[in-house]
């Protein structure tokens, strides 16, 4: 944990993996509920119409924290560690060996 706080680049790549991962992982739990893009997004404390659930879907926009938290309370996900549980962290040394 002390290594990600100090090297930038750690932090740069898990940042980047989570930019995938976050969105994928909205489209699997809203299709595994089977809702609509624009269900989930009148379900909303504070509703976005569907073309905003495609962007963040699709990564071209990102979720403030309140509407992430708002989508895991949805998806039945109290905290973000289970939201994430099967994001698979970015680790430079390892991939910097394996090169």
């Amino acid at each position: 944990m002390n290594t990600i706080r100090r090297n930038e680049r750690v932090r740069k790549a898990q940042t980047m993996a989570a930019r995938q991962y976050i969105p994928a992982t909205i489209r699997r739990l809203r299709r595994e509920m089977k809702l609509t893009q624009a269900q989930l997004g009148k379900s909303l404390v504070t509703p976005v119409d569907q073309a905003t659930i495609s962007n963040w879907e699709s990564g071209k926009t990102e979720l403030t924290a309140c509407q992430l938290l708002d989508i895991m309370m949805l998806f039945g996900q109290p905290n973000f560690l289970s939201f994430i549980e099967q994001f698979e962290p970015v680790d430079i040394e390892e991939q910097r060996e394996s090169a």
